[in-house]
């Protein structure tokens, strides 16, 4: 399996992300599934509703029903949820861990004062989180792809 994002979507998806700095961020991707190639086509951000947003995410639950019928009624399909790590890093996190949904990919994009990373998972099996290759896209050429700097370790 791997994913490609267009890099004017990264862009506005990263840029989205640090106009919600210091807290965290979260939504869903939106996208099609051919052959285990994820096309990311759009995002959506869901509001958090988590008590502590600046270390923590949770979807707001009238937001995330919104955006699911939304999706539904337009024949668009949820590849992805994503949220923001404002300390950069993007490794999951024990509170990633026990908050996660299953769903096709998860999405942390570790934000730097000066930079971004981008981490796609899928969870396996004891709780191990597999990285997904990520390339992203310019006018149809593969530009760069992405694995995370550090795969999560097994937490056995």
């Amino acid at each position: 399996m791997e994913v490609r994002l267009g890099a004017d979507l990264e862009k506005e998806l990263v840029h989205t992300l640090r106009n919600r700095l210091p807290y965290e961020a979260c939504g869903v991707i939106m996208g099609t599934v051919t052959s285990g190639i994820i096309e990311a086509s759009e995002f959506r951000l869901i509001r958090n509703a988590a008590g502590h947003p600046a270390a923590h995410f949770s979807f707001h639950p009238e937001e995330w029903i919104a955006v699911f019928f939304e999706a539904q009624k337009n024949q668009r399909e949820i590849v992805g949820f994503f949220h923001s790590h404002p300390s950069g890093t993007i490794v999951p996190s024990d509170s990633d861990l026990a908050g996660f949904v299953p769903w096709r990919t998860y999405w942390i994009i570790g934000l730097t004062e000066a930079d971004h990373e981008i981490g796609v998972f899928a969870r396996e099996s004891d709780n191990y989180w597999t990285p997904i290759p990520l390339w992203v896209v310019n006018d149809g050429l593969n530009t760069h792809t992405a694995l995370p700097a550090s795969s999560p370790a097994d937490p056995k």
